[in-house]
């Protein structure tokens, strides 16, 4: 066998330091090229994937738009395999279910988790490129019993199922709900059409005697809570009183 045949490939090296680094500080000094090239070598073990990294950073422009890029774009723009796909679908899901395990599966009362439970509406759906509203369920001890996906598009009030969302409060014998959906514009505030929504759903929760504790807003980066904000106040929201809120883009939950 040739002396060359014996030699490593020079970015054997170039793995082992970016592994190293990575160690040293859980990768708070690398840029997000370099961590999504060590993530990429586990699913490319015998070529340099820098290359591919940034790339794939300069079309989604950053690590949280590389992991939720459609199969279709990663395919289309970057030409990548099957095998860096679901490598990077196991990251998102794996995230996903981790932020969902802070709040929803250990009985946390929601008010002391709420910052993980904005975490997760923004992993969910704070990305897509389409409206999505949810309801979230929880029981009189404030603890989460189930999510409903209401709707995709336009979010309006004659598009959200009031009737279903009321019946799956029967059914998982909540006691309260808390609304939410993305804005893909990446304006985090309130629509007057999001206002009637709210408006209209408490006053169907009212008859059954439902809590509408909250309603966020969320985009990739960012959160905005009706209640924060005061547009719910005493399970009553008024359009007037809201115009007249300073909006602010990071909400802070008070328990009643």
């Amino acid at each position: 066998m040739t002396t060359a045949q014996n030699e490593e490939p020079s970015y054997f090296g170039h793995r082992a330091r970016l592994r190293e680094r990575f160690l040293f500080d859980d990768g708070a000094s690398m840029p997000d090229y370099e961590v999504l090239e060590l993530l990429l070598m586990y699913a490319i073990p015998r070529r340099d994937v820098k290359p591919l990294a940034k790339k794939l950073i300069k079309e989604f422009g950053d690590l949280n738009g590389v992991l939720h890029a459609s199969t279709q774009l990663l395919r289309e723009k970057c030409q990548i395999s099957d095998n860096i796909i679901t490598l990077l679908r196991l990251v998102d899901v794996m995230i996903l279910r981790s932020t969902s395990a802070a709040f929803a599966d250990n009985h946390r009362h929601i008010f002391t988790a709420w910052v993980d439970f904005e975490n997760y509406c923004r992993a969910q759906f704070g990305h897509k490129n389409v409206e999505e509203m949810w309801c979230f369920y929880f029981n009189s001890q404030r603890e989460y019993l189930g999510e409903k996906h209401l709707s995709t598009g336009s979010v309006k009030s004659s598009s959200v199922p009031i009737p279903a969302m009321m019946k799956e409060a029967i059914d998982k014998k909540a006691q309260m709900l808390v609304l939410a959906h993305n804005h893909p514009s990446g304006i985090c505030r309130p629509s007057p059409e999001d206002i009637l929504i709210t408006e209209k759903v408490m006053q169907a929760a009212e008859v059954m005697d439902l809590e509408v504790f909250d309603h966020i807003i969320v985009t990739t980066y960012d959160t905005f809570s009706f209640r924060a904000n005061g547009y719910i106040n005493n399970g009553k929201i008024s359009y007037e009183e809201c115009t007249s809120v300073n909006f602010t883009s990071k909400s802070a939950i008070k328990a009643k």
